[in-house]
């Protein structure tokens, strides 16, 4: 007789009958007293399922009783992935009929994740992994990282945070605490939890790199730049006893703190810049056994390579050294496991199975430019597959992205949504976090697709997993391929375009302000880490030239470092900080447009890292801009914007030149009249804002990649 043909037809009620049958006659045959009530569970009658069990303990003996227990045990692991809420109700069956300590903590896990963990079966599991002289680590580790990253922190889950300490090496129990504390963070935006958590790992390890590291980022996220700077330089001073891996990554930490500060911290960062690049070096091409510590399970150094962009545009010395970072970084995770994806077909009559990849798809800058592709892509071709990591997406991701695909799935961590994605039979995956998600490098470091390609987020991540980087004829020189790891693709005319910005009401004016109407306000409105000293002071040296002018200032982190910093720089060409302006950060893009097109007569760019999603805001509002263009692709979004908008002006190839162009276009009312009519008359023609055209352009792209990969026979 096989069972399982009732259970694969789902004929629930006639594998009932036939376990009813069964045991008329072998009233102690166990697969039926399973299948029965497996049966009666599966057809949504849980309590007839458990009538149906406790009947079998009125006949079976005690060591019969253990096998239906282990064999409940058994079917719940099957159903773990498929359906855990099946999966949940076996375990806490079978647990009941032959308790077991390995069972119970996988019980313990779906329950958590779940968020159907009941308070004594948390009990239970602090007084059995106290009672326990050891446990299999990994289990202890899932437990832990799956209680501590989703039930609400409490006396019980510290308990058994402690309870599970002995069953684990301190560099495990430090990995899964900085794991879950991350979660917390980002997806439950409870930064307290995040540090509560990762001081009691630091309690027990104050040495430990990955905890010295989470902390620091986690307080700089708070704003407590001060005590982040204290950690990261603690985990400097760690550097001699370090891996390469550790020294690179407390390396990019300080760099990241120290741009964020400002003020005379920017300064200590530029003169930082040969050792985070000597660190970088290190990595990429230092010995196999030094690149980690022997007992490490922290993540690779993925994204240390993040802020060489910010810091000098020299592409062709960083981007091999990068390439290798995250390649070598990629390898460590993947472990000697084959690649995941199992070479997808693609029927004649079937669409193209494109995944896209990120957390930015969100009320984010990549969202703002991303839905475009979202509003026109051809559904008759393109059967679009979303997958979020680390945060959920908010009410905007849902509705310009969630709600235009057919499919969406959420993971925490990296290898099970990588594992869905080559389960999806994905053919082309897009990536568009880039080198800003550790998470998200992981993925694509399984490679569970067959072609990989990045767009928009950053830059290209030059993992070697990566086939494709999306640019176009102006954001990359002629010459970039020779330095890129991945196949440079270039759209016929612009790698994004949108249709245009919402625009709101303001919520400041010149008069705010005190700012007269005839006088002219450049208008710079960036990260932290995008002020460069130098750009600073070119910005500064065009309010020097140009009488009646102001400058204003706007971070998405404004903070007294930021002010000194301007001010000083300031100071120092004898200009009388009143003309300077700080705005505070609004919660409304909306809001955030609408003073820009208040206030500002030239935005200021940034260098060696432009402007992007700002500088097409600017230039949808008609604003002229100034930008110098580099070699980097970060250095070149406004030159390659203004390019398809038909604007010379305003371009410029050196610090001189940047500060003639600021000077002339302060000076010259005129010429600013003459671009901003020109912008606007560009919305009609530019390609920058055809984002149906766009989106043919992008799909056809796609449909190409894939006839490439078939015709090379890998397919």
């Amino acid at each position: 007789m096989n069972w399982e043909t009732w259970l694969a037809d789902e004929d629930y009620p006639g594998l009932i009958a036939q376990a009813e049958a069964v045991l008329t006659t072998h009233p102690q045959d166990i697969p039926a007293w399973g299948y029965g009530g497996l049966a009666y569970f599966l057809q949504g009658d849980t309590e007839a399922a458990q009538g149906w069990w406790f009947q079998a303990l009125t006949v079976l003996d005690a060591d019969q009783i253990q096998a239906l227990g282990e064999w409940l045990g058994a079917q719940a692991e099957g159903y773990r992935d498929t359906q855990p809420q099946v999966s949940l109700e076996l375990y806490r069956v079978a647990q009941e009929l032959a308790p077991s300590p390995e069972r119970l903590l996988s019980l313990i896990q779906l329950a958590a994740t779940s968020g159907n963990l009941a308070p004594d079966e948390l009990e239970t599991a602090i007084q059995t992994l106290n009672a326990q002289p050891q446990l299999p680590w990994e289990m202890v580790y899932a437990t832990l990282l799956a209680v501590v990253g989703e039930v609400e922190f409490s006396p019980e889950v510290e308990a058994l945070i402690m309870a599970c300490r002995p069953h684990l090496s301190p560099v495990v129990f430090a990995r899964a605490l900085a794991v879950a504390s991350g979660k917390i963070q980002w997806k439950y935006q409870a930064p307290a939890v995040s540090e509560r958590i990762l001081k009691i790992a630091w309690d027990f390890a104050p040495n430990n790199t990955e905890i010295l590291g989470r902390l620091a980022n986690l307080y700089e996220d708070m704003g407590d730049l001060d005590r982040a700077l204290e950690l990261a330089q603690r985990y400097v001073e760690l550097e001699p006893e370090c891996s390469f891996a550790d020294r690179v990554r407390a390396r990019a930490i300080l760099m990241k703190i120290l741009m964020k500060m400002g003020g005379s911290r920017w300064h200590e960062a530029v003169q930082l810049i040969p050792l985070y690049h000597q660190a970088l070096a290190e990595f990429a091409y230092g010995a196999d056994d030094q690149l980690f510590h022997a007992q490490s399970v922290s993540e690779p150094p993925l994204t240390a390579g993040f802020f060489t962009a910010y810091l000098r545009d020299q592409p062709q010395q960083d981007r091999p050294v990068l390439s290798r970072v995250v390649s070598r970084s990629g390898a460590k995770i993947r472990n000697g496991t084959p690649y995941l994806y199992q070479s997808p077909t693609l029927g004649t009559s079937e669409r193209l199975r494109v995944g896209f990849l990120s957390r930015s798809l969100t009320r984010h800058s990549v969202g703002w430019l991303a839905r475009t592709f979202f509003n026109y892509y051809n559904q008759e071709q393109l059967e679009l597959f979303l997958y979020y990591i680390t945060s959920p997406p908010d009410n905007l991701g849902r509705s310009w992205f969630v709600d235009k695909c057919e499919h969406y799935y959420y993971h925490d961590y990296s290898q099970p949504l990588a594992k869905k994605i080559a389960a999806d039979g994905i053919h082309i995956l897009i990536d568009v976090d880039s080198l800003t998600l550790n998470t998200t490098c992981a993925v694509l470091a399984f490679k569970p697709a067959p072609i990989q390609v990045t767009w928009l987020g950053w830059d290209a991540s030059g993992m070697d997993t990566i086939d494709y980087f999306i640019a176009d004829p102006w954001v990359l020189p002629e010459n970039a391929q020779d330095y890129y790891q991945e196949t440079i693709w270039r759209l016929p005319e612009t790698y994004i375009a949108v249709d245009g910005f919402e625009i709101g009401v303001p919520d400041v004016r010149r008069e705010d302000l005190g700012i007269d109407p005839t006088d002219v306000i450049f208008f710079t409105a960036q990260s932290n880490y995008k002020r460069h000293p130098d750009v600073v002071h070119w910005q500064l040296q065009i309010l020097q030239k140009v009488p009646n002018s102001y400058l204003c200032i706007k971070s998405l982190h404004m903070n007294a470092g930021l002010q000194e910093q301007f001010r000083t720089q300031a100071q120092a060409l004898g200009i009388d900080p009143q003309r300077l302006r700080f705005l505070p950060p609004v919660d409304s893009e909306y809001v955030h447009r609408a003073n820009v097109q208040c206030l500002a007569d030239v935005i200021l760019d940034t260098y060696p890292y432009n402007g992007a999603t700002t500088t097409l805001e600017a230039l949808w509002l008609g604003i002229p801009l100034v930008t110098r263009v580099g070699q980097q692709f970060a250095a070149r979004n406004s030159y390659a914007f203004l390019t398809q908008c038909g604007i010379s002006e305003g371009i410029a190839h050196s610090a001189e030149e940047y500060v003639d162009w600021g000077v002339r276009l302060g000076t010259d009312s005129a010429l600013r009249q003459d671009i901003r009519q020109r912008l606007l008359e560009s919305r009609r023609t530019s390609p920058l804002w055809n984002g149906k055209r766009f989106a043919q352009q992008f799909g056809s792209a796609l449909q190409e990649m894939w006839r490439i990969y078939q015709a090379s026979g890998l397919s």
